[in-house]
């Protein structure tokens, strides 16, 4: 492309992204460049950030996961060590919050999860007590289950360390990650167990601590663990269908994965700290496609604008923005495409390594 041409596409570039409301920054913006299948680029632009330490509204102790409701009117956001949800808008808006710490109805204790299911009840993996919580979309307690003691348990029906909930379209499965018994635990909505699998190994359908699920448009559930970094995805009936990743910090690769995030295509967005023994050090959010192909990376190491200290957590809206929670930046990131490739469902698939 000549000088002249390059010129002319970011003049472009700047009329399509203030069209959209999104603010035009210098080149440091854009965050990340890399191919999809098909060798078409794709970019991720930082658009704005929320949150900073503290236990004011809006500012986090722990900051972990975070969800929208249907209308994606309301960004729920678990603030760890605060013992409490936090409630804003897209543009990072404090509206309200609940919870505080103890063993009662609406209290946690190191809540970890949250999942909002299609109803807008608000389900959150309370993992110090070992049980699941279920709000409606203001926080108004409904009802609870696991281990009415609050100690772990190995028990079918029990917990030791829930760390993610993930409800599926319909509102009649409940998926819970129970993460120090190396198994997915599938429920009612009502609460009633249904099955388990998974048991700890490195072996396809094990795990060695499972931290995050989440639930595709197809209904396959998708679990990541963080001893063996890998990604697997399940049919609801705990089939493995797919496995995908190593240790390592290469392209497709992680070191002490966190949490996953799934969009409308089912595309899948791992959140990559790498910050194990084989890691970089420069922590990352890599995206794939349904398969398991890898499309794109960004992020590296710091506290400016794109960068990440201890990315957690995250969500994608219907657009296709990005929202990052950073446990040691407690804030929120948000970053959203601006090219885009094209889906690529029905490609040659990675397959069960």
């Amino acid at each position: 492309m000549s000088t002249i041409s390059l010129m002319i596409f970011l003049s472009c570039l700047k009329i399509v992204l203030v069209s959209l409301g999104l603010s035009y920054l210098n080149d440091s913006s854009l965050v990340q460049q890399s191919y999809g299948q098909n060798g078409v680029s794709q970019n991720y632009t930082y658009i704005r950030e929320w949150g900073s330490g503290g236990s004011e509204d809006g500012q986090f102790k722990r900051i972990h996961d975070l969800d929208f409701d249907p209308q994606e009117r309301y960004l729920y956001v678990v603030d760890r060590d605060g013992n409490r949800i936090q409630v804003f808008d897209k543009n990072g808006t404090f509206i309200f919050k609940w919870g505080s710490k103890g063993t009662g109805e609406g209290e946690f204790t190191v809540p970890y999860g949250v999942d909002v299911d299609s109803k807008g009840n608000v389900w959150i993996a309370d993992r110090g007590n070992h049980r699941v919580q279920k709000f409606d979309k203001d926080g108004n307690f409904l009802f609870m289950f696991g281990n009415p003691d609050g100690h772990s348990s190995s028990e079918l029906g029990k917990f030791d360390n829930p760390r993610q909930v993930a409800v599926d379209e319909d509102v009649k499965f409940v998926y819970v990650a129970d993460s120090k018994n190396n198994r997915i635990q599938k429920f009612f909505s009502n609460g009633t167990f249904v099955k388990s699998w998974g048991s700890l190994g490195s072996e396809p359908g094990q795990f060695n601590l499972i931290v995050s699920i989440n639930i595709d448009n197809d209904g396959n559930i998708i679990a990541n663990d963080r001893g063996n970094n890998y990604v697997q995805k399940f049919d609801p009936d705990g089939k493995l269908l797919l496995r995908f990743g190593s240790m390592g910090s290469g392209d497709g690769q992680f070191s002490e994965v966190e949490h996953m995030a799934t969009d409308k295509f089912n595309n899948i967005y791992v959140n990559d700290p790498q910050t194990g023994p084989e890691g970089s050090g420069q922590p990352r959010v890599q995206k794939f496609d349904e398969n398991g192909n890898f499309i794109t990376k960004w992020g590296s190491y710091g506290t400016g604008e794109g960068q990440f200290k201890d990315p957690e957590h995250l969500a994608v809206d219907s657009e296709g923005n990005v929202y990052v929670s950073d446990r040691s930046n407690n804030n929120i990131q948000v970053f959203a495409p601006i090219s885009s490739i094209p889906n690529s469902r029905n490609n040659n698939t990675t397959g069960i390594n």
